[in-house]
């Protein structure tokens, strides 16, 4: 049998109906959010100038994979629906690493890190 010959309830199209326009907010909700995390991660590193932390990252990440499993659910290539209906998907990929920095290339200090130390101050008893 193909994928044309088999039927579906009603009942299910139904329920699937319902859960797909649940699910496309939580779309709109998720693309904003990936939205606010990305410009946070951009500020964040033009003001650091470092990328951000492990946590952001990997919490984006996960978002994005989610993200995708509800697309695959909206789109009929996933059957059962994500979320909380089922288990929160784990990432698809781990974040990739940063590359270390090139030979040449200078990393500057804050000023913190360029002020001198103060001397040491002793006892006067």
């Amino acid at each position: 049998m193909t994928n044309t010959e088999l039927q579906v309830e009603r009942k299910d199209t139904g329920i699937r109906i319902l859960l797909s326009v649940l699910f496309m907010f939580v779309v709109h909700i998720g693309h904003t959010v990936i939205g606010a995390v990305t410009l946070f991660s951009l500020v964040f590193a033009l003001i650091t100038k470092r990328p951000p932390g492990d946590r952001v990252r990997q919490f984006a990440n996960r978002t994005a994979s989610y993200l995708y499993r509800v697309l695959r659910y909206l789109t009929y290539n996933e059957s059962e629906p994500p979320f909380p209906f089922a288990d929160f998907p784990q990432e698809l990929e781990p974040p990739a690493p940063f590359p270390p920095p090139r030979a040449g290339d200078k990393q500057e200090q804050s000023p913190m890190e360029n002020r001198p130390t103060p001397p040491e101050v002793t006892s006067l008893h």
